[in-house]
């Protein structure tokens, strides 16, 4: 077998067992705490009609809803334990070590915070006036024993690979064909460059950005709902602004090269005459403080995810980084760059809006 039928198995070994323990870190907490939920519901009988839910220096200052203790143990509980969870093990490819330690972190906190809904429910059952309400003792410090050794079992459970910070074979190979004005990528870029056509390339954070978007602005709305009713509408625009910048598309033409954000927000407009080089490289999101757009001391980009990008290099050594759907992709994007900056197209001009 050769050796790039290992490292193809190799990867594809590792793929299926981080799938495996993104699928454990996002359901485990979140069962944890809907079993949390429906506890507290088999014991609503024995609870008085309003919860203590937050105490001040003179006492409870605070009552909520039995319904909403259970929100809190789902969401802010098992849901944002599973979030911080499941983005270390998406963000491996930047620090396995980093990863390691956000799982364990992640199983942790959300274990503990839903613990901590559960104490709150239990020091007041049996009570006619959760007004003299404290939080169960014994039940938050086993929580918190509980959630530390899950959090350090876990953690030193998942060992992703270390990360690869080379660029895969087919990235390589797109941009050494991009650069070659004799292979047939640069042939059909010159071509389009001739034509005065563009080149439209749509992309996108795929199906997580609908999770990410919703769950993001539900979060916002939760948090906020507790301060003013009125202000969970905030979520709305959370989750707007999220959608559009976690999808996309990049116009290459005779006047340029721009990036517009949800297909309408003009972002990073070049004309061909402000780009010094065009490349084709893997990229690592967290290496430009994440994703969406971003302005970093690495450059400026619309980053979708790891993988192959375009990248332009304007004065003063700028970089300007675009993710892009595939190494072919890319490479026939950079191609079309370089044909339009060689002046086989229109001439130097502005980017259109």
């Amino acid at each position: 077998m050769s050796n790039s039928e290992l490292r193809s198995r190799s990867e594809q070994a590792e793929s299926s067992r981080n799938r495996r323990w993104l699928i454990a870190v996002l359901i485990g907490p979140l069962v944890l705490g809907l079993a949390a939920g429906v506890w507290m519901a088999t014991v609503s009988g024995d609870l008085p009609d309003r919860l203590a839910s937050h105490w001040g220096p003179d006492g409870v200052d605070g009552y909520s809803s039995l319904w909403t203790m259970a929100a809190i143990a789902v969401f802010a509980g098992g849901g944002s334990g599973a979030v911080i969870a499941s983005l270390s093990v998406l963000t491996r490819g930047y620090s396995a070590v980093l990863a390691r330690i956000g799982v364990g972190f992640g199983i942790a906190f959300g274990v503990l915070m839903t613990g901590l809904a559960v104490a709150v429910v239990a020091g007041q059952i049996g009570l006619a006036d959760a007004s003299q309400a404290e939080i169960d003792g014994p039940v938050i410090w086993m929580s918190a024993v509980v959630g530390c050794a899950a959090g350090i079992v876990c953690g030193w459970l998942y060992r992703p690979a270390e990360a690869d910070r080379t660029s895969s074979a087919d990235t390589l190979s797109a941009d050494a064909a991009a650069a070659n004005q004799d292979s047939m990528v640069a042939a059909d870029a010159r071509r389009t460059a001739a034509n005065r056509e563009s080149m439209t390339v749509r992309i996108s954070m795929g199906p997580g950005k609908w999770p990410l978007s919703l769950g993001t602005g539900a979060a916002v709305a939760l948090s906020l709902v507790f301060i003013h009713p009125a202000l969970a509408l905030l979520g709305l625009p959370t989750a707007a602004l999220l959608w559009i910048f976690s999808s996309g598309k990049a116009i290459i033409d005779d006047a340029g090269v721009r990036v517009l954000a949800g297909g309408f927000w003009k972002l990073m407009p070049l004309a061909h005459r402000e780009i010094a080089a065009a490349s084709v490289q893997d990229i690592q999101a967290l290496d430009f403080g994440g994703w969406g757009y971003r302005i970093s001391a690495a450059g400026t980009g619309f980053i979708l995810h790891s993988g192959p990008a375009l990248i332009l290099t304007a004065g003063f050594n700028q970089k300007y980084v675009v993710s892009m759907p595939d190494a072919e992709t890319a490479g026939r994007a950079c191609a079309l760059v370089n044909a339009y900056r060689a002046g086989l197209g229109d001439e130097p001009g502005t980017p259109r809006g």
